[in-house]
């Protein structure tokens, strides 16, 4: 799924990263820019075709498909676990 398909279908979601006093317009905005460039981060490590990557890539396969629709979901995940599992 490219960054441009996700941009257009993502739904507003209050995250507590933002005030509740925070505009709708502009929520809705920072979801949306947040959602795109994960999954264009997440689109560009998928691409690798470095052989030492591959298990990196299939865990990030399957922390896009344990959040689908939340690539920046995802993208934490895949974080948190590299932070916790190093050279893996």
């Amino acid at each position: 799924m490219t960054a441009e398909r996700i941009f257009q279908t993502v739904p507003s979601d209050p995250d507590p990263w933002m005030s509740s006093e925070t505009p709708a317009e502009i929520r809705q905005f920072a979801i949306e820019s947040l959602r795109w460039q994960a999954q264009e981060i997440i689109d560009e490590l998928l691409c690798s075709k470095d052989p030492a990557d591959e298990v990196v890539r299939n865990r990030l396969r399957r922390c896009v498909a344990r959040n689908p629709g939340r690539p920046e979901r995802a993208l934490l995940e895949q974080l948190m676990t590299s932070r916790d599992r190093p050279g893996i």
